[in-house]
């Protein structure tokens, strides 16, 4: 396993070094000195707008991208892995640039600042139902994971023994691909929680009603969770697409003619995994189409709660 997880290190710095230096010369590069408290909320509405617009990108490009590096390489076991893991590059892409973004918001100006005085968490910005489908992708991957190692033989392939022989099915999800896998889902979802903290307690927006402002920052956490629960769908999808196959393989009982005698239940099993992992595709990728609520039209801070510069 050294070499597949030396060749994703490498595949995954030099995707996220690469977009991290294009979000820094494309934001903090070109970002002008804190705007006055009169502009903050636009300032602050754009610099979201793009921040989002170029994650996306990394996003769309990482999984683009990602199968057709993997291809060009020598066929060998680590395809597999590599392959696997490709959802979960294109979502670290996605929450690197978010992150640079909530490093670079606009500051407040002026000699007197507000800050809200109860703290704000994770929970207070973040879209329930939407964080708990993120999780819920999460736990799919790691129980599909663990229930496919412990059946799977050698690591990466299912075999099923009977008295007059055995059936042997390859790439099985078993521990060889599961374990980088699994540690792949976990810093997706580490990531996707800082993030929504750092969206949590970023500078508030100097000239907007704390509303407007706590709303934009929920359409920051929408945004940031719609990104991790795809790619976790998706990298729920293909392991039960991967181990649908096998199933199916090693669940059909052929006769002496060749032909299928009996499907048995591992067979079901199998075509259940595939219609599974087919429907969990679809809704990860719907889900991240539905937009989020608009901020709505900005309304100014209390006249009691705005910067002010000495006359």
């Amino acid at each position: 396993m050294a070499g597949p997880g030396l060749i994703v290190l490498l595949l995954a710095a030099l995707v996220l070094a690469g977009l991290v230096a294009l979000v820094a010369v494309a934001v903090v590069g070109v970002r002008a000195p804190a705007p006055p408290p009169s502009r903050a909320a636009e300032a602050a509405r754009r610099h979201a707008a793009v921040v989002h617009a170029i994650a996306l990108v990394a996003l769309v490009l990482t999984l683009a991208a990602g199968p057709t590096l993997v291809a060009g390489r020598p066929a060998d076991l680590t395809q597999g892995v590599l392959l696997g893991l490709v959802p979960a590059v294109a979502g670290l892409a996605f929450a690197a640039v978010q992150v640079v973004g909530e490093a670079t918001w606009p500051r407040p100006s002026g000699t007197v600042r507000r800050a809200p005085l109860a703290r704000r968490t994770a929970r207070d910005v973040a879209p329930g139902r939407l964080r708990r489908v993120t999780w819920a992708w999460a736990l799919l991957a790691v129980v599909t994971l663990v229930a496919c190692g412990l059946v799977a033989d050698d690591g990466r392939a299912l075999t099923r023994t009977w008295d007059l022989g055995s059936r042997s099915a390859s790439p099985f999800p078993g521990w060889y691909y599961g374990v980088p896998l699994m540690l792949a889902v976990a810093v997706v979802l580490l990531a996707a929680e800082g993030l929504l903290r750092l969206v949590a307690r970023r500078p508030v927006v100097s000239d907007a009603d704390p509303a407007w402002d706590l709303a934009l920052r929920r359409l920051s956490a929408h945004r940031a969770l719609r990104g991790a629960q795809l790619v976790l769908a998706w990298t729920a999808a293909g392991v039960l697409l991967v181990a649908g196959g096998p199933l199916r393989n090693v669940g059909t009982r052929y006769g002496l003619d060749g032909e299928v005698a009996e499907l048995l239940p591992m067979h079901h099993l199998g075509t259940a995994a595939v219609v599974l992992g087919l429907v969990v595709a679809l809704a990860g990728l719907v889900i991240a189409l539905v937009p989020a609520t608009a901020v709505g039209e900005l309304r100014p801070a209390p006249a009691e709660h705005r910067d002010r510069t000495p006359a």
